[in-house]
């Protein structure tokens, strides 16, 4: 053993300590906060350009301190889940290639019949799929690649299930985990930027067509948004001053203004200020709401949800049926208490996606032997074959 724990025991009270200290602050900026919005309640039209500008949360018409109960869900539906994780090109490997694999869960409520699991894995070794230019697809870039592929396959199961009229019979939610912003294209010129963007709207369009509804989950957020448009609203509107002056709102999540939701209840939806938003085509642009998935015995559980622009407006304009976003909130309210605070179908997307050691090691073992039949002799850097040594337990 290499981490010698005996000496973190002091600097680990400690942190304890500091932590309920830091929880007890939060809880009094979260006090204030809450009261902020239901002053501002009807301030969001007011407010709207200026918190473009400061990178906070966008007003829709829909009041600041709205609370929205939740809708009676449909006696049928369904809800496809789809998660992927992925295995990074290694420069100190046998070769360069990476792995994603994506897990879905067809979940149809109503129907009786077993849910539908499947786990779809995706190799990439060519110089033309491993490159973006100069750049080797990894971390961000990959990134991308997993977000693509997690959407394609919500898109190929929602077609699937569409009936002779070519629409889906049932109100049917794709779902995703994390966010439909494509937030870690940084590293891309604005040109590829565009393109991945594009791929992407692609797949939402081919779900919205079959009229299904899109949205992503968000377990625990993180997110600032509603803090920094409260900020904003604190120093009048003024968007130079919100980005200069210190938020003392800075550090505390959105999710602890939004504790005061009762069980089962949604907040206002507010559009995304993230700037890959703004690439994104009007109708397919983010929107967000906070949402208490918890049940009446439970304290709040507040999670993010996030759809596109279509999935909220006049079910006339989407040609989804009536009020979606009323049996998306009912939807993943029902998901959520299923297995205590996290939808189910993403749970087992999850499960279905990972990868573990021993498969790695089977996959590697895979590789090694291709690359034998082929000539090749296969070896790792010095680097990959001492840590092979090391993390085994045996030194030289």
């Amino acid at each position: 053993m290499t981490l010698e724990l005996n000496r973190l025991t002091r600097v680990i009270e400690e942190m304890g300590r500091a932590a309920a200290e830091q929880e007890r602050d939060r809880g009094r900026w979260a006090g204030q906060a809450q009261e902020a919005l239901r002053l501002l309640t009807d301030q969001g039209a007011a407010l709207r350009d200026a918190a473009a500008e400061a990178n906070a949360a966008i007003p829709t018409n829909e009041p600041l301190d709205a609370t929205f109960p939740l809708p009676a869900i449909p006696p049928r539906f369904t809800v496809i889940g789809a998660d992927g994780t992925q295995i990074q090109p290694d420069r100190h490997g046998l070769t360069l290639y990476y792995l994603i694999n994506v897990g879905s869960l067809v979940y149809r409520h109503g129907s009786g019949q077993t849910p539908e699991a499947r786990s779809t894995p995706i190799l990439r070794y060519q110089d033309a799929d491993l490159y973006e230019g100069s750049l080797l697809v990894a971390g961000n870039l990959l990134d991308v690649r997993r977000d693509l592929a997690e959407v394609t396959q919500l898109a190929d199961l929602v077609e699937a299930e569409a009936d002779e009229a070519g629409t889906v019979p049932t109100p049917t939610l794709a779902l995703v985990d994390g966010t439909l912003l494509l937030w870690v294209l940084d590293d891309l010129h604005v040109e590829r930027k565009e393109e991945k963007v594009q791929q992407y709207q692609q797949q939402l369009a081919r779900m919205r067509a079959k009229g299904a509804a899109v949205a992503a989950f968000t377990s625990r957020p993180r997110s600032g948004d509603v803090g920094r448009l409260l900020h904003l609203a604190r120093l009048g509107g003024d968007a130079a001053r919100a980005k200069a002056e210190p938020n003392p709102l800075e550090r505390l999540p959105d999710r602890a203004i939004f504790a005061f939701l009762p069980p089962g209840a949604r907040s206002a939806l507010f559009v995304s200020p993230g700037a890959a938003n703004r690439l994104y085509e009007s109708e397919h642009q983010v929107r967000f709401f906070y949402v208490n998935v918890a049940n009446d015995r439970e304290p709040p559980v507040i999670a993010r949800v996030e759809v596109p622009a279509w999935v909220t407006d006049d079910p006339v304009t989407t040609g989804l049926r009536a009020r979606p976003i009323q049996w998306v909130h009912s939807i993943i309210v029902h998901q959520s208490r299923i297995v205590g605070g996290f939808p189910y179908v993403l749970a087992r997307a999850d499960e279905l996606a990972y990868v573990s050691g021993p498969e790695r090691q089977r996959l590697e073992e895979m590789v090694g032997t291709a690359l034998l039949a082929a000539g090749l002799t296969p070896d790792l850097s010095p680097k990959a074959f001492y840590k092979t040594l090391t993390r085994q337990g045996r030194r030289w």
